[in-house]
This record gives structure tokens, C-alpha cells and sequence, in this order.
């Protein structure tokens, strides 16, 4: 009996053959956490009252570190292309634990932006990126679904990492939890990165098409052109379509989580009240992820990618309008399925459009502005805070913002179809 090929099996099955590479990029995506913007934002009153920064200047200094983070991203990214999983894999974590360990010890503006430069870039930066690459490029036919598996990593770090994280702080204080995690990070991954990131024959089978490819798998259509990065930035569709889809949920998510502990005070509940919360969003965004996954592989990225845009349009409006409880399970739930649904279709996008060739190029061009964009809401929400905006302002700020890329994935992908 010849074997099957990617899209033909049952996710069990794929899950049984695919454990070792699947646990690699969700460890990947897991450990990604330490740059992340809801990991940093928990020690931002920590940080604030010891070097003397309002919201505005620790958001500014925050974008900035950020957006030089992009730029370096820009070509670091490329080495994807060039370099083995496993080499670049350990090289960015070794560089990250590093970088994590030196947070630890800013004392004062300059280090404060260096070391979140650091932990941007190699963490939400470099972390993601590598293992992302990785995952859409072995898999073709199963691609949504390996992408949503390893997605599930930064979900649960978002769920469990901020109750456990405000205890730490609150029992150790700020400059040992970065200290310890660090050490956490090596211990779970190094020693078994080597045989975790190794070819599998599966994989081998899966890339080389020679199974025979099912119908549910032609969204991923034979012809699509492999596209370097000169000829992304020549692509109108990228620029009016694409990279919004990208930018904004960035925008959004990163505003969202960088200024949490106000958005906390707004609703009236204590941060460590709002981050029990966070399990509503992991829930959510494990399925997010898995719906992201199935729709990837039996419709398309492009058909299916103003789902995840339209249920954080709904979790914002709940967060602004909703009352007590209800609103906080309402917005973090919408925000758990936007969350998981955003992030593997994102990959899966890329892959779809401009193929898999060069993939470490065009999303090295992607990543800076993710990065930048969660690099100026920070900034621009935390100047809106401190000149006296509430709730009702910063809300009103992202629900426009986010409702373009919904509009803009309808019309392109489902009513102007070009097929």
C-alpha cells in the first residue's frame, strides 16, 4: 500500500509521524514568548517606577528599540535561507537566553533599550521567524495544520506565562525572574534541538509532491510564481492587501498587551484579576489555530483570512462596550480565536502567494513591519494615555484601524476573485 501523502492523513496520524519536528517549532514558538510584547509589558511597573518613565516614554523607548530591531530583521532574516534549521535555530537561542539574562541588569535608559532591542529582535523577531520558515517549507499539503500545531506554543505561553510571571515578580522580584528564565529556556530545548529538527522521509515525500495530491489541496496551485524580494515590493496587492493583513493585527494585539495593566484599572479589576482571564485565551486560541489550520488545507489562506481579522474586531468592541465579567471572557475569548486563527494563516498566506523558494527572504521583508507596527501603538496609545484619553479613545483608535483588513480580505480574496 503506498503511502499517504500529507493532506490524505487524519492530523492523529500526522501528529504521530510529525512529533519531532511539530514539537520543535512549538517550543520555538513557545520560548518566542521572552520577546514578546505581553511577556515584556508585565515588568512595565517595575521598570516605570524604578527608572522614573510615564507610559509615553516607556512606550517611546519600547518603539524605538523596536523599530531598529526591524530594520536588523530586515537582513538577518535571509539567513533562513542559507543557513540549516538546526544551526540557526541554536544560534538564536543561545543569542536570546544571552539577551534575557543581560535584561536582567539595565540600569538606566541606554540599557533599557538595548536590552529590549535584544529580546525584540532575537525573541518575537528571530524566533518566529526561523521556526516559521522551517514549517512552511517542509510541509506543503498539511502546511495549515503543522503551522496551527506549532502555533499552539505561543498560546499557551500568553495563557499560563502572565499569572505565573506577576507571582514571580511579585514573590522574587523583577531582575531574578530574568535571571531564571533563561536558564528554563536552554534546559527544555538545546539538548534535544539536534534530533528534533532532523529530515523526515515523510517530509521528503511531502515536498517532492510524488504521492498523489488531493483535491483539497489545490489552493496551493502548481503555478504559483516563487517570488524574491524585489519582486514582493513590486507587487500592488502586497502593499494594499497583504501587508495590512500583517501590520494590523500587530498593531492591535501588541497596543493591546503593552498598555493591559491600564486597560485593567479602565475595567476596574486588578492585573493579576486580568491575567486569570488569559485562560479563556488560551482556550480560544487553540482552536483558532486548529479552524485556521483545516480552512488552510480545505479552502485557502487567502479565502479564509478575514475570519481571524473579524473576531478581533468583535473582541475589541466587547472589550470597550461590555460590562464586568461577561466583557473580559468576551474579549479575551475573541482575542484567544483572532490570536490563533491570525498567526498560522499569516505563514500560510506567504507561502500561498509567493511560494516557498526564497520564503525566508520575502517574510525577512514581512517581519520589520510587524515589528514596526507593534513598535508605534506602544508609543502612540501610551502618549493618548497620558494626555487623558480613556478607554472610549484608544478603543475607538483600533476598531478603526482593524476593520480595514477585514474589508480589505472580503473584497480582494472572496468577492474580486482571481482564480
Amino acid at each position: 500500500m503506498p503511502e499517504r501523502s500529507a493532506a490524505q492523513i487524519p492530523t492523529a496520524e500526522l501528529l504521530k509521524l510529525e512529533w519531532r519536528f511539530l514539537t520543535y517549532g512549538a517550543l520555538m514558538s513557545f520560548w518566542s514568548s521572552i520577546g514578546q510584547t505581553f511577556f515584556i509589558s508585565l515588568f512595565s511597573l517595575e521598570i516605570r517606577t524604578e527608572l522614573s518613565l510615564s507610559h509615553g516614554e516607556f512606550g517611546g523607548y519600547y518603539a524605538i528599540a523596536t523599530m531598529v530591531s526591524a530594520v536588523t530583521l530586515f537582513w538577518l532574516g535571509k539567513l533562513a535561507d542559507k543557513l540549516t534549521v538546526f544551526r540557526l535555530s541554536l544560534i538564536t537561542i543561545i543569542a536570546l537566553a544571552i539577551s534575557a539574562l543581560f535584561f536582567s541588569f539595565i540600569s538606566g535608559i541606554l540599557t533599557l533599550i538595548g536590552g529590549i532591542y535584544l529580546l525584540r529582535l532575537l525573541g518575537q523577531g528571530m524566533m518566529t521567524h526561523v521556526y516559521s520558515v522551517a514549517i512552511a517549507r517542509r510541509y506543503k499539503a498539511a502546511r495549515g495544520r503543522a503551522l496551527a500545531i506549532t502555533g499552539i506554543g505561543i498560546n499557551i505561553a500568553e495563557s499560563i506565562g502572565p499569572p505565573i510571571i506577576v507571582l514571580m515578580i511579585a514573590g522574587i522580584g523583577w531582575r531574578q525572574v530574568w535571571l531564571i528564565i533563561p536558564v528554563i529556556f536552554l534546559l527544555s530545548i538545546t539538548p534535544f534541538l539536534s534530533r528534533l529538527t532532523q529530515k523526515t522521509t515523510f517530509q521528503e515525500k511531502s515536498l517532492s509532491g510524488s504521492n498523489n495530491t488531493p483535491k483539497v489541496t489545490q489552493n496551493i496551485s502548481p503555478e504559483t510564481k516563487e517570488f524574491k524580494r524585489k519582486d514582493l515590493l513590486k507587487n500592488v496587492e502586497f502593499w494594499v492587501v497583504i501587508l495590512p493583513l500583517i501590520a494590523v493585527p500587530s498593531f492591535t494585539i501588541t497596543g493591546i498587551l503593552f498598555h493591559q495593566i491600564f486597560l485593567a484599572d479602565a475595567k476596574l479589576v486588578t492585573l493579576f484579576h486580568w491575567s486569570k482571564y488569559y485562560a479563556f485565551y488560551a482556550i480560544t486560541a487553540i482552536i483558532g489555530a486548529f479552524l485556521s489550520g483545516f480552512l488552510i488545507d480545505w479552502v485557502s489562506a487567502r479565502k479564509s483570512s478575514f475570519i481571524g481579522h473579524s473576531a478581533l474586531l468583535i473582541g475589541l468592541i466587547c472589550l470597550w462596550l461590555g460590562q464586568a465579567n461577561l466583557a473580559l471572557i468576551l474579549f479575551f475569548s475573541f482575542f484567544g480565536l483572532a490570536s490563533g486563527m491570525i498567526t498560522s494563516n499569516t505563514n500560510a498566506l506567504l507561502a500561498e502567494k509567493y511560494g516557498t523558494k526564497w520564503l525566508g527572504e520575502i517574510r525577512a521583508a514581512t517581519q520589520p513591519v510587524t515589528v514596526a507596527s507593534s513598535a508605534i501603538s506602544p508609543i502612540l496609545l501610551g502618549v493618548m494615555i497620558d494626555k487623558g484619553f480613556g478607554l472610549t479613545g484608544l478603543m475607538l483608535v483600533l476598531i478603526i484601524i482593524s476593520a480595514y483588513p477585514v474589508i480589505a480580505a472580503i473584497v480582494n480574496f472572496n468577492v474580486l476573485v482571481r482564480e
